[in-house]
């Protein structure tokens, strides 16, 4: 399985944990190239790429994107992470693309438009809702 995940978080590297644990072939883009070194030197597996520059379809490209499995935009930035989704989804025909929006207007405005969105709250949301459910309730 290929994955490629933009962001260099501390939500990021527990993805990249999760992936290495299952031998995925992980690259990771991001902007800041301390958080690439501390990530890929705990994962020597994980292929960093430092996105420097705005132009995010040429570091797509680089990643590899065409023969990506899963792309998982993840930068505390919203609208990186749209155009980031959006581009690998309508662009590359990436088959599984996750995008983590922070602002609950946009994550309905964009899960709305087709964009497998997820945010902050969508955990405790669902846990608040199953833990009023009346007991025995799925």
């Amino acid at each position: 399985m290929r994955v490629i995940i933009y962001g260099c978080n501390p939500l990021a590297a527990a993805l990249v944990a999760d992936f290495a644990q299952s031998g995925a072939d992980i690259t990771l883009l991001g902007e800041e190239a301390g958080a690439l070194r501390q990530l890929t030197a705990a994962y020597p597996a994980v292929h960093p790429i430092l996105a420097s520059e705005p132009e995010m379809r040429n570091y797509l490209q680089q990643a590899g994107i065409s023969h990506a499995d899963i792309f998982l935009a993840m930068t505390p930035d919203d609208h990186d992470n749209i155009l980031a989704a959006q581009t690998a989804r309508s662009l590359f025909d990436v088959p599984k693309v996750v995008c983590h929006i922070a602002s609950a207007e946009l994550r309905e405005f964009y899960s709305e438009l087709g964009l497998t969105v997820v945010g902050y709250s969508t955990g405790l949301v669902h846990n608040v809702r199953r833990a009023l459910q009346p007991a025995g309730a799925g």
